[in-house]
């Protein structure tokens, strides 16, 4: 009932002059796309962040934007969950985890990565192809001719 409310008063204030058809529209999106975060805690903290966006982008437009967006990048870099930083895979580049955009093949996937500092560094059986020759040798077992 209030976002239906909501549209027939921004409606009537677009008749009226005062504020643009796409401002309408984006505050209709946004305000739809809030129900689509299922915990409560998440949903608030979105909101909360929502406004400081719309803050920043009232007082420098698009520059306050992209300056509050660069700020916030920062502060997740820095960010720590459980020891491991909150962008792992992207923020300290390592080699071991290649599988950040697109999943790599399975067989190419057996260490784990670097940062999380596991005891075991392998995630599975080294020998997930045991037919292959380089299989053979990253687990160290010969050259594959035996």
């Amino acid at each position: 009932m209030g976002i239906v409310g909501a549209l027939i008063i921004g409606q009537s204030a677009v008749q009226a002059g005062i504020v643009s058809p796409l401002l309408v529209i984006v505050v209709a999106t946004t305000a739809l796309a809030s129900f689509t975060v299922p915990n409560y805690e998440l949903s608030m903290a979105v909101r909360i962040l929502r406004f400081a966006f719309l803050i920043a982008g009232a007082v420098l437009g698009f520059y306050g934007i992209a300056i509050l967006f660069v700020v916030y990048v920062v502060r997740l870099s820095m960010l720590k969950s459980f020891g491991v930083p909150f962008l792992s895979p992207v923020a300290p580049i390592s080699g071991a985890a290649r599988d950040v955009l697109v999943r790599g093949p399975i067989w190419g996937m057996n260490k784990r990565p670097a940062f999380l500092n596991t005891l075991r560094s392998w995630r599975q059986n080294p020998m997930t192809r045991p037919w292959s020759a380089a299989t053979r040798r990253e687990a160290g077992e010969g050259d594959g001719n035996t």
